[in-house]
């Protein structure tokens, strides 16, 4: 009882340190990033394609899907969808710019004036504030199976140059995207959940996987601290590298200094 009391307050400490690293971490990386530091993040292959598939559609004078997935912004998935309005207005933006006709599908009604308002300012950034209009912005029910029944028919009746899918995607990644590779479409999704990854990557030409969503949102939005926060993850994560790479030392010499200081 006095080791495992021993061990549970070094855990305890151990968590408060770690804590206190990661406020200072974000702290430190918001605040020099809002006095005007660059910050750098590494160029998303899906995200530089953006303007190759708009393209791609102008020349084909065919449209382009895209869609958030069957979720809002009123569970956890929150920031999976809010990363996917997020891109959707850099693809707005690119489509005022090319010229190129954008639907999205969405399926909660109250994501209905946010995809409007993102994809209105998209067009007017592009150039080509006139070719917005409010039915560009498809409303099914909140079913997800109708959702899935009323893209997949869209995808093979009008088919679609480019077919696009960024959010908390589930059951209908698999729907969706197959409909998209029947149809013909070049096809680009943002999937952060580990079962839907091997269907996007087999299907899609270019793929966000897992946390990569979260990075291409604030890269495609270009805001400070938004960035800042994806760079003090970064470190984070190279601390808990190094952790785990002391940790394997320590254990292979026949060390517990790690495993004590963790409290594990």
């Amino acid at each position: 009882m006095i080791i495992m009391g021993n061990t549970m307050k070094a855990g305890t400490y151990t968590d408060f340190f770690f804590l206190a690293i990661a406020l200072i971490i974000y702290i430190y990386s918001i605040r020099t990033a809002m006095t005007g530091r660059r910050i750098n993040l590494r160029k998303l292959a899906t995200i530089e394609a953006i303007p190759e598939a708009v393209a791609r559609a102008a020349e084909m004078g065919a449209p382009i899907h895209y869609s958030t997935a069957a979720a809002g912004t009123h569970t956890s998935d929150a920031a999976m969808t809010i990363a996917g309005l997020a891109i959707l207005g850099e693809v707005a933006r690119q489509c005022g710019k090319f010229g190129v006709p954008l639907r999205y599908s969405c399926n909660i009604s109250y994501l209905i004036p946010v995809g409007q308002d993102l994809i209105k300012q998209g067009y007017t950034d592009g150039g080509r504030p006139e070719m917005y209009n409010d039915d560009m912005v498809v409303y099914t029910t909140e079913q997800q199976r109708a959702f899935m029944s009323s893209v997949s028919g869209y995808l093979m009746r009008e088919k679609p140059a480019v077919n696009m899918i960024f959010g908390a995607t589930y059951w209908e990644t698999t729907v969706v995207l197959g409909a998209g590779a029947v149809a013909g479409c070049m096809q680009m999704a943002g999937v952060p959940r580990l079962y839907y990854m091997p269907i996007a990557v087999t299907t899609c030409d270019y793929t966000l996987i897992g946390e990569e969503l979260y990075a291409a949102a604030a890269y495609v939005e270009n805001v400070p601290h938004e960035m800042a926060t994806i760079q003090a993850q970064d470190w984070l994560k190279a601390i808990m590298i190094v952790i785990l790479i002391l940790g394997t030392i320590a254990s292979s010499i026949g060390s517990d200094i790690i495993s004590k200081f963790l409290g594990w």
